[in-house]
């Protein structure tokens, strides 16, 4: 008998991402998370274009970043408690080779020129322990000077840091370093023939207010470097390739013009920074998105590739799903994929066939190839097709609806796996709020869908994949339009399937989604209870204690806190002036480590609310991060998940 999907299956599930293509092999990593030791794995998998595949390095914790050079794997590996190495492995298996030993630095990007003579590799050295807090027994001070001194999910910022490029030459085994930095850098692709190499970083390293992010290329064999993004001062770049003439750089990046929310373009510009072109100003889609989901691990950070020398094929999210686009500067962009899924990962196998790392939201992760002349493609790679055989997944219902003044809005309805006439229904709503969700798997969701809730899900204002318009309304209007939005898709589910029981209504989200919760329970009695996750409740005090809130509250409220009016308009898009209006039963569930919204934006809030005679509780999560729902410790995910069902399960019905 077919079972539906359980929280523990989360331990059963796996995901393939970073795919990489040579000699009709592909070498993809297969993500898992193990219960035993409580964490999370990665292996390399081996998968040829006929679908056979081979397990090639189970290296410790994480074996990832795979590229292949001739019939070599080489990839970046944690073993132990040691900080990531340079391995290979042959493509035909057998025992990974470690190539460096440097304890104190660790591998954190690992590339191939395609001659087969270059393999670069960034690393990353520090003294300084990442997490917190750091029990030592002789603890020394820490001395702050910079406004970005912490980073969610890392902890507090080293003071000391050395980013180094260097380079591997399989013909001869030496290493050689090219650049060092105290500042961070990306490294995105090689040519050919190993001489430049793409790079990103601040414009300004060393100013915590300028977020300008510019592309560069570096000649290994002069030392010198081109800066490729002059002409778009303001922007912020988060990908450049090298064409395989190495003529020109595809680069994916936005100007800046509204703030950190801006919809990204995909340009091509010339080696030497000369003649950028846009080849998406016209474009509606969004080719640096960013999905809402749970599931997929490790992913690769690949925006655009080069067919051929003339075309670029890069992926886009439009309308809450991926796309994918090939093209260039003479002929513009053509559309080659519109299928309702997320486009995870890609890489190309030949000038009309690319491989993607794909996910639906009724089905985790699946390889495929896809011929981009005849627009048709192949599975070759279902890493829980054994699972699949077993269990159903509850399949979701996208329907379109209208605001109140007329905007047109989409959302989805994930019916409850039971029998029952009714259904409780549970509103979730993403965080950002500058993301979506959309067409990928979300497992979360499908637990509570089995559990019998019927999950219904929007994208108001202020999510991607709209448009610039729609991305920005949200923008010193926080629970305006956006409240009104998924407050109307929530009537409207309830009247487009009626067995959507109206007295037992839900409500949940985290991060702004946590915001919208707790602002919806300010302004509205309908809901039986509900769970705000790592919310913002206090946008006041999340100014100085946030990671980000020293820049990102002057742009997402509009004013800065201390502009004139400043203060007045924080404390009117914050959930905690209208705590004194709450009468409806709330769980706060936070990460005691979280530095993007720091725990005591859900302290402020429980002390508000409970004073005031509401039924509230407050759960608290050790050594967790922001993303205690995304990549959190996994018995804490779980736990999460029964701290949600035994809330709702206590509050039946609305008390009026």
């Amino acid at each position: 008998m077919s079972q539906s999907v359980s929280a523990q299956d989360l331990f059963r599930l796996k995901s393939v991402t970073q795919p990489t293509v040579a000699a009709g092999q592909v070498v993809v990593v297969e993500n898992r998370v193990d219960q035993a030791s409580n964490s999370y794995l990665a292996d390399l998998k081996r998968v040829d274009l006929q679908g056979h595949q081979q397990t090639l390095a189970t290296t410790g914790k994480l074996a990832v970043q795979p590229v292949i050079v001739g019939d070599q794997v080489y990839y970046a590996a944690n073993v132990g408690d040691a900080k990531a190495q340079l391995f290979r492995v042959s493509l035909a298996g057998g025992t990974p080779e470690q190539l460096t030993t440097a304890a104190e630095e660790a591998v954190t990007t690992v590339l191939a020129s395609a001659d087969g003579q270059h393999v670069y590799f960034k690393t990353t050295a520090t003294a300084e322990q990442p997490k917190l807090p750091s029990p030592q027994t002789f603890p020394q001070t820490r001395h702050v000077d910079r406004l970005i001194n912490k980073a969610d999910g890392y902890g507090w910022l080293p003071l000391n840091v050395t980013n180094r490029l260097r380079c591997y030459q399989p013909e001869t085994g030496a290493v050689m370093e090219l650049f060092q930095h105290g500042f961070d850098f990306d490294v995105t692709s090689v040519s050919t023939d190993g001489r430049y190499v793409t790079v990103l970083h601040d414009v300004q390293p060393d100013n915590d207010r300028d977020f300008a992010r510019g592309a560069y290329c570096y000649d290994a064999t002069t030392g010198e470097t081109v800066e490729l993004t002059t002409s778009i001062a303001a922007g912020r770049f988060e990908d450049a390739t090298l064409s395989p003439d190495g003529q020109r750089v595809a680069l994916v990046g936005d100007d800046g013009t509204f703030g950190r929310h801006t919809v990204a373009n995909v340009y091509v510009v010339d080696r030497t920074g000369n003649q950028m072109q846009n080849l998406t100003a016209d474009l509606a889609a969004d080719p640096a998105p960013e999905m809402a989901a749970d599931f997929i691990q490790q992913q690769g950070s690949k925006l655009v590739r080069w067919l051929d020398s003339k075309r670029v094929v890069f992926t886009a999210v439009y309308h809450a799903h991926s796309q994918l686009y090939v093209g260039n500067a003479t002929d513009g962009i053509e559309r080659v994929d519109n299928t309702a899924r997320q486009i995870v990962d890609f890489d190309v196998v030949d000038a009309h066939t690319v491989v993607l790392a794909v996910s639906y939201q009724d089905q985790p992760s699946v390889l495929v190839t896809r011929d981009l002349t005849q627009q048709t493609e192949r599975v070759l790679y279902n890493p829980n097709a054994a699972y699949e055989e077993t269990h159903t997944f509850a399949h979701p219902q996208r329907f379109d609806f209208e605001s109140a003044d007329g905007q047109a809005l989409e959302g989805w309805y994930l019916p409850a796996q039971t029998t029952a006439p009714k259904q409780p229904v549970l509103l979730y709503v993403h965080g950002g709020p500058h993301g979506n969700y959309g067409e990928t798997f979300f497992h979360e969701f499908q637990v509570h869908a089995s559990r019998g809730f019927g999950v219904v899900f929007f994208n108001p204002r202020g999510s991607t994949s709209y448009g610039q318009d729609f991305e920005s309304d949200v923008n010193g209007h926080y629970g305006e339009h956006d409240f009104s939005d998924v407050m109307t898709g929530l009537d409207v589910a309830l009247q487009k399937f009626p067995q959507l029981d109206a007295d037992r209504q839900y409500i949940a989200g985290g991060s702004y989604g946590g915001f919208m919760t707790t602002w919806a329970i300010g302004h509205t009695k309908r809901f039986a209870a509900a769970i705000a996750q790592r919310p913002v409740t206090n946008w006041i005090s999340l100014f100085g204690t946030s990671d980000i809130g020293f820049y990102f509250n002057p742009e997402e409220l509009g004013t800065d806190l201390f502009a004139e009016g400043g203060v007045a308009s924080y404390w009117r898009q914050s959930p905690l002036a209208y705590a004194q209006q709450v009468t409806t039963p709330i769980r706060l569930l936070h990460g005691e480590w979280d530095m993007r919204c720091p725990i005591s934006q859900s302290e402020e809030y429980f002390t508000a609310v409970k004073r005031h005679g509401v039924d509230a509780d407050m759960i608290r999560y050790p050594q967790s991060f922001h993303g205690v729902s995304r990549n959190g410790l996994p018995n804490l995910r779980l736990q999460r998940l029964d701290d949600m069902t035994e809330w709702f399960t206590a509050h039946p019905t609305v008390k009026r």
